[in-house]
């Protein structure tokens, strides 16, 4: 679960690098390859699908130990939701930049 959790807190945060280091033009020309669209589509489509398993996740576990009575934090899940409007966020982000020719 840990390493699911730590998985999917990285994809954001890599789609929004991947981001800036394309505009500021920090991926010495990488940016401009098949591999980089690649790898920038496949993080635009996983992302927030992963962050929404795991914002499901996460809420599904706080109501399941909240109806065992047992001590729970609301931390975990808050997390998950913040990654998922996070990734919805660099969603649009991407798709505000996206110039038509």
């Amino acid at each position: 679960m840990n390493a699911f959790r730590l998985g999917t807190t990285l994809l954001p945060q890599i789609l929004a690098l991947l981001l800036l280091g394309g505009s500021l033009d920090l991926l010495g020309g990488w940016n401009r390859t098949d591999a980089a669209f690649g790898v920038l589509i496949v993080l635009f489509l996983v992302t927030p699908l992963a962050t929404a398993l795991l914002m499901a996740v996460e809420v599904l576990r706080y109501r399941d130990r909240q109806r065992k009575r047992e001590p729970v934090s609301f931390l975990m899940s808050g997390i998950g939701i913040f990654l998922f409007l996070e990734a919805l966020a660099l969603d649009a982000l991407m798709l505000s930049l996206v110039r038509v020719h």
